[in-house]
């Protein structure tokens, strides 16, 4: 699985929590990209990442987010 899926199922598990990925940085040029996204719970920023794709941005704020949930970072 996933981070993002992994994290969303750790989030399921707190009834009315709220996961969601916000872009918050766009550079580069078109054909060489970077992105950057925060991953927040409610409105409480769990997650940052970085990467090539907005896919891999989710995917990285999604793994930092679940070693601070399961306290591993």
């Amino acid at each position: 699985m996933d981070s993002k899926t992994l994290l969303q199922e750790e989030v399921q598990k707190k009834n009315d929590a709220q996961l969601r990925y916000e872009l918050v940085a766009e550079s580069g040029p078109d054909h060489d990209k970077e992105f950057s996204v925060v991953a927040y719970l409610d409105d409480v920023k769990i997650g940052a990442g970085v990467g090539r794709t907005k896919k891999a941005a989710e995917q990285q704020a999604a793994y930092e987010a679940l070693m601070k949930i399961k306290g591993k970072k």
